[in-house]
């Protein structure tokens, strides 16, 4: 035998043990990638508890939403109890007059969604179209029943036969019978279709944004009945929205209520976390809320989807650095300066409409006429709007960096003018 012989068979050997050995570490340990359908009886499909011993690795992460404590850039998280007018006070003057100026906290996880939904302030009064993103039984139980009618009818009266493990569960986004991804919601399905998009066709990809999409938006309820509707025939941007509501495209509805000191008809947007996300780097190169929030994982050689939905700082591998190759230190970092940079400009705009609303009100005082002050509380309804659409959204400005800090600049520009013609009245 050669010596390059001798050498071919050398390497034979070592690739045949390597090779062995690899073998012999999948078939101890083989990777089940599959999830296999389970039948939950139809008197339970609403509930969570069903699911528990048919999806346990599912249903474990679900659970761990349950926990309570802050993001690792310190902004948002689950942190129950936590006052929004504690940290930004500006808040209880712009929202003066409206519910959201009796409690605002910052949420907790979505476990928590019937238990905070039932207990906060603002709740007494309020018709039933509020339980629509609470859980599936208003698509289930009372839309399959009666359409849109539960919108209308009192709260007290539409929450009263849904038991606690009915909230906020597995069949809120999947269907029971199939457990594939589904989209229900009727407000967006019928939005997304004037915009001439049939969200139940889309592919699986744009389902995973589109099955949060469905209640992470701006919406508001229809005067007539209580619908759930969206503002979005005109796009996707803040001004395209205001246009929606300025044009009458939203029938009756005028706005949520009227500032006591501005005597301006106020718009409360809402969250409008899938406007944001649209737009965004991320969401042009195909990656969902599901890719960051709610990532694939392994545990005992399983692959399942974390139903964890937090922060994707706290789950960088698998969340963040199968596409960045940065350190998890450094891209906390990164997202921590965009969230710094966001809060700050959004302060700023929250501060600057605070003072417009006070301004306006000083004008009326000294006697400027409705009007005079017309087009300033225009300006000061829209620069109220552009610092809500911000303030009120979950990413912090890191959804989208460039449009979250360019919409706060318009809030703070517009709400500079409103000061300026106020004040002007104010002296005449």
């Amino acid at each position: 035998m050669s010596k390059l012989q001798k050498i071919i068979a050398g390497l034979a050997a070592v690739c045949l043990v390597f090779f062995g050995f690899v073998a012999v570490r999948i078939g101890a340990a083989p990777n089940d990638d599959s999830v296999k359908l389970a039948k939950i009886p139809a008197d339970k499909q609403l509930g969570k508890e069903a699911y528990k011993d048919a999806y346990p690795l599912e249903y474990q992460s679900y659970m761990k939403n349950n926990e309570t404590d802050p993001s690792p850039t310190g902004y948002g998280g689950s942190m129950g109890g936590n006052s929004y007018f504690d940290i930004e006070p500006e808040i209880l003057e712009n929202f003066k007059g409206y519910k959201f100026s009796l409690q605002y906290d910052v949420a907790r996880g979505h476990t928590y969604a019937g238990e905070d939904f039932k207990s906060t302030k603002r709740l007494p009064g309020q018709k039933g179209s509020c339980i629509t993103c609470k859980g599936s039984y208003m698509y289930d139980v009372y839309y399959k029943q009666s359409g849109w009618a539960y919108a209308s009818k009192p709260i007290d009266e539409v929450m009263a036969p849904i038991e606690d493990d009915q909230w906020f569960g597995c069949s809120s986004c999947h269907d029971p019978e199939t457990m594939e991804l589904r989209v229900y919601q009727q407000g967006f399905v019928a939005a997304m279709a004037r915009r001439g998009i049939d969200v139940n066709n889309a592919s699986h990809n744009d389902k995973r944004a589109y099955v949060c999409a469905q209640c992470h938006n701006e919406y508001y309820f229809k005067a007539e009945d209580g619908r759930v509707d969206h503002p979005w025939d005109n796009g996707l941007e803040p001004e395209d929205e205001f246009q929606f509501y300025q044009s009458g495209q939203a029938g009756d509805f005028k706005g949520d209520w009227k500032h006591p000191d501005s005597q301006t008809m106020m718009l409360k947007a809402q969250h409008p976390d899938f406007e944001i996300w649209a737009t965004s780097v991320h969401a042009e190169n195909g990656v969902t809320c599901v890719d960051c929030h709610m990532p694939y994982m392994r545990k005992d050689g399983k692959k399942y989807t974390s139903h964890w939905m937090t922060s994707p700082l706290k789950t960088p591998q698998e969340s963040c650095q199968k596409c960045h190759d940065e350190s998890a230190e450094t891209l906390t970092n990164r997202v921590k300066k965009i969230h710094d940079n966001n809060f700050r400009l959004q302060r700023i705009a929250g501060q600057t409409v605070a003072k417009a609303n006070l301004a306006v009100k000083a004008a009326i005082d000294a006697g400027a006429t409705e009007e005079q002050l017309a087009a300033t509380k225009l300006k000061l309804r829209e620069a109220q709007f552009y610092w809500d659409w911000i303030a009120a959204e979950n990413g912090n400005g890191f959804h989208n960096p460039d449009k979250c800090m360019r919409v706060s600049g318009e809030a703070i520009d517009l709400a500079h003018q409103v000061i300026e013609e106020a004040n002007s009245l104010a002296h005449i």
